[in-house]
């Protein structure tokens, strides 16, 4: 349940709908670059979502996904988490590598130079969404080396819930989405976004949009 943007200001929405704006922008650029094709953001989506209804928002505990976690520090410090469904996945291997993904030498999904691939777009893209939070709060967010994880969505999300779970009850969701007409390969592909900040982060970053 998303309500908590009801709380907020028509200012203070379009502040974090700005940010979106901005990232998907910086993503869109990035990939464009590393592809040499130009990709395109689609009007993304943001609110303000409770941790216990993370999970269920996101499709439920036995979603496989791919992940990449980034621990931020700083002025915003927390838990940086992008997520894609395995056939997005797919989409952002055979796009970049021009060949379908494969298995790895265990016979599970993607290969290691797939998850080589997954792991730098995935790092790109959460990158640019705090590069925008950044740009328009004035807050730092420093990112660790991101982590690459291919579970249910249960277990990938166990970890910053945890961590939340201590200290926060909100999470900053983001849903992405990106396209590309100049390639059947990449198409439309979508992820998921969540910034987990700590207990302090989170009141700073409200104040910094002018929620006391």
């Amino acid at each position: 349940m998303a309500a908590s943007l009801e709380e907020m200001n028509a200012m203070q929405v379009d502040i974090l709908k700005e940010i979106a704006n901005i990232g998907a922008g910086h993503a869109s650029s990035a990939l464009s670059m590393m592809l040499e094709m130009r990709v395109e953001q689609q009007i993304p989506e943001v609110s303000l979502v409770r941790l216990e209804d993370m999970t269920d928002l996101l499709g439920g505990a036995e979603r496989p996904v791919v992940g990449v976690g980034i621990v931020v520090s700083g002025d915003i410090a927390g838990y940086l988490l992008m997520l894609l469904d395995i056939g997005q996945a797919e989409k952002v291997v055979q796009a970049i590598r021009g060949q379908p993904a494969e298995t790895n030498e265990y016979g599970e999904p993607f290969s290691m130079l797939d998850r080589s691939a997954l792991q730098e777009t995935l790092n790109i893209m959460a990158g640019s969404y705090l590069t925008a939070l950044s740009e328009m709060t004035g807050l730092m967010g420093i990112p660790s080396t991101p982590d690459l994880a291919l579970d249910m969505l249960g277990s990938v999300l166990s970890q910053p819930i945890a961590a939340a779970g201590e200290s926060s009850d909100y999470v900053l969701y983001f849903r992405s989405g990106l396209f590309s007409s100049l390639s059947d390969d990449i198409g439309t592909f979508s992820g998921d976004l969540l910034l987990v900040p700590d207990k302090e982060s989170y009141t700073t970053l409200l104040k910094s949009l002018g929620c006391e």
